[in-house]
């Protein structure tokens, strides 16, 4: 099994199997505006100056949530694209009966 060993303790995966971390560079300008603004109202809420490691959690959250809405929205766009392709195979025109007459394989065939 994978993420067991011998003795039946489970282990971390490894890394090339987890999913790459985001970091901000590669965010646009919208998320970053958005994990600003997460910050922004931690920072309201707190009775106190926030601290390095709470502004980091904030970041972090604010990443796993733009990752798993980047992932719900390619959940979506794959299921739309599976149905239009379903469609478009319905709707395809197919002959009614095979023509051995038209095909490309018997006409290098002798006769026999």
């Amino acid at each position: 099994m994978i993420g067991t060993t011998v003795l039946g303790c489970l282990t971390t995966l490894p890394q090339e199997r987890a999913v790459k971390k985001l970091e901000m560079k590669d965010l646009t300008e919208a998320e970053k505006a958005e994990i600003a603004l997460l910050l922004q109202k931690a920072q309201a809420n707190a009775d106190h100056q926030l601290t390095n490691g709470e502004r980091n959690k904030i970041r972090e959250e604010g990443r796993l949530k733009i990752v798993a809405d980047r992932a719900e929205a390619a959940k979506a766009a794959s299921k739309l694209a599976r149905e239009k392709a379903k469609e478009r195979a319905k709707n395809q025109v197919l002959p009614e009966t095979f023509s051995w007459i038209d095909s490309v394989s018997n006409k290098f065939r002798s006769k026999r």
